[in-house]
């Protein structure tokens, strides 16, 4: 088991690759696909498609805010998704974003610059962080929650740092920690892993070249570096510090065919292809809505407890 010294320098230098020239991870093509299903069930409990457009009807009217993006990366979610919107609704916006990666903030830094966004980039490590009382209209954690260990501090400290009306917004993958599957989980995807036809199990991240998986790899991603590292303690952590405004749980199965792993083998514009994304998705709906397995994806709003 490594350090948690050793964990934060490979979840650095993993993420200085990641984003290094880019303002967000890069995904496969079929991902896209994920994200409207996703949208679609976002759109129909809250009446919106995404985070960005959940900031923007927030805080509609103001004529300034202040944000906090919480493990931000390279800020592509704030710079890009929710400072453009803000921006036609002529609010101004302060933004501060905080991440382990000094690197990466920089070059969020630069980005910011060239789009006239008043921004304050902060290296910290968010497990320790300290905010300032009723500091933030918005505070947004896009797909960073899951790398975090102290999430009830974190939970607290977010509840703190927002203003009376404000708003935490994330979305985020409370998984079993190491993105392992729940027991319910990976029975399900190993009985449709056993039809898919072989070119559908080629691994595309978990080797140095892509390899043919005749079973599915349930693995533990903790090990190395922070990958869901407490992601089980996502959602109470939240619940027990802030009052959850709205909650969309989905994607039970779906991450597990068509991410990075194994989504790069599907072509939509194949029948086959686009039968079994349908099929899959379709299934996956139905499970998340009769509560047979948990979300593995999911969308949240909270406000501050009093």
């Amino acid at each position: 088991m490594l350090s948690y010294e050793d964990k934060l320098k490979n979840e650095i230098c993993f993420y200085e690759n990641a984003f290094k020239g880019r303002m967000g991870a890069s995904a496969p093509e079929i991902w896209a696909r994920v994200e409207e299903h996703f949208a679609n069930a976002v759109e129909a409990v809250t009446g919106v498609r995404n985070l960005y457009q959940y900031v923007a009807r927030h805080v509609q009217g103001k004529a300034a805010v202040s944000i906090l993006g919480l493990g931000s990366g390279a800020c592509g979610n704030e710079l890009d998704g929710i400072a453009p919107l803000l921006k036609n609704q002529n609010c101004k916006v302060e933004l501060t974003c905080v991440d382990i990666n000094e690197k990466i903030l920089q070059q969020a830094a630069e980005e910011a610059a060239k789009r006239q966004v008043d921004f304050q980039p902060l290296t910290s490590d968010i497990n320790q962080i300290q905010l300032k009382p009723e500091r933030y209209d918005v505070i947004v954690a896009y797909a960073s929650l899951h790398h975090f260990v102290e999430l009830d501090h974190i939970a607290e400290q977010v509840n703190k740092a927002l203003r009376p009306d404000g708003i935490f917004v994330t979305v985020d993958i409370p998984t079993c920690n190491g993105y392992l599957m729940w027991d319910e989980t990976y029975e399900v995807v190993n009985a449709l892993w056993k039809i898919l036809p072989v070119q559908y199990k080629i691994d595309h991240n978990g080797y140095r070249n892509p390899v043919y998986v005749d079973v599915y790899p349930n693995v533990d991603y903790s090990e190395y570096r922070f990958e869901c590292i407490n992601s089980e303690a996502i959602l109470p952590a939240l619940r027990k510090h802030l009052v959850e405004v709205d909650y969309v749980p989905a994607l039970s199965i779906t991450r597990r065919f068509f991410d990075g792993k194994f989504g790069p083998n599907f072509d939509l514009s194949r029948p086959l292809d686009a039968t079994i994304f349908d099929f899959i998705t379709r299934l996956d709906t139905h499970y998340i809505e009769t509560g047979l397995l948990q979300p593995e994806t999911f969308f949240g709003a909270y406000g501050k407890k009093r």
